[in-house]
């Protein structure tokens, strides 16, 4: 005969499968709705925001590639802060050739180095305006760094550039309409590429792309995880003209605050319109469904949204 107390235990013997079931189910709960958010938040830091980082690179012309590209060494020069600025104030050479027929080596570069010379350029985090955004020092130049509106961008003199969306994913397409009028057309190609410069191998980097409308010039960019902007390399008609890589840096982690700070930009940015998506091309003869279409504006009145 069973007693009180045996049917007691067999009730808790029975409960405990279901109890188990339920928590098993608990946690696949939470851990597909984590795996949904995590689409919408840049757990990657792709560019660390905090004064004092430092990033020096090499710049490459047409024919210092062509040395490389014949395994010729390459000596670069250390930095020199009295040389002109020129076009380096937005991430552009001085010595830059603009196509393969262009201006021998050497033509316009007001300080001529040795033959298989690389001239050095330095990045520098300065000071914080707020928790993402961070004035900055590019050779001589003054720049101000951001992660607002969840974009990883720049303003110079000429305007502001948008360079990465946050999170980056492959296909990710948006447009910049640049101070001088002119569309830029920017998609990811890939958020898990590989490359390698005299600083190292860089794994799992966002790789962005920048068009002109005729498609004749073209930039990419590589973001590396926790490091930044690794390489920016132009291209004219499809050859590599020009090469910007990191020589050496020196980076410490975005403080708690800034990142929570981009996080909050990045999912204000998804929940206000869809983020980052088709590019307008004319040729196709569609109509896009929407339009990512950004004027630089005045950093030094930094709107609450710059999208449209």
């Amino acid at each position: 005969m069973r007693t009180p107390r045996t049917a007691d235990r067999k009730r808790e013997t029975d409960a405990r499968p279901a109890a188990c079931s339920l928590r098993v189910l608990a946690c696949c709960l939470l851990l597909a709705v984590l795996a949904g958010c995590e689409r919408n938040v840049p757990r990657t830091d792709y560019f660390p925001l905090r004064d004092g980082n430092r990033w020096e690179y090499r710049l490459l012309d047409m024919p210092l590639l062509k040395r490389l590209e014949a395994g010729q060494t390459i000596v670069t020069a250390p930095a020199a802060a009295d040389q002109p600025v020129g076009a380096d104030s937005d991430l552009a050479p001085k010595a830059e050739v603009v196509g393969p027929d262009a201006a021998a080596p050497g033509a316009g570069n007001t300080t001529e180095q040795p033959r298989g010379t690389a001239r050095r350029v330095t990045l520098e985090l300065r000071s914080a305006v707020d928790e993402v955004t961070c004035r900055a020092l590019y050779d001589t130049a003054e720049q101000v760094w951001s992660k607002r509106n969840g974009y990883i961008g720049f303003q110079s003199g000429r305007g502001r550039c948008y360079l990465l969306i946050l999170p980056p994913h492959s296909g990710y397409r948006w447009i910049v309409t640049a101070a001088a009028g002119q569309d830029l057309f920017f998609e990811v190609e890939s958020a898990a590429a590989s490359v390698t410069t005299p600083a190292g191998s860089f794994k799992d980097c966002a790789l962005a792309r920048q068009e002109s409308r005729d498609r004749r010039e073209m930039f990419r960019y590589w973001f590396a995880p926790d490091v930044g902007l690794v390489r920016r390399s132009k291209y004219f008609l499809s050859q590599e003209v020009f090469r910007q890589e990191l020589v050496e840096y020196a980076v410490k982690p975005a403080t708690p605050a800034t990142r929570l700070a981009e996080d909050r930009e990045v999912r204000k940015a998804l929940e206000g319109q869809r983020h980052g998506t088709e590019f307008r091309e004319e040729r196709r003869g569609e109509t896009p469904a929407r339009l990512e279409s950004i004027e630089p504006p005045d950093y030094d009145r930094v709107p609450g949204n710059a999208r449209r």
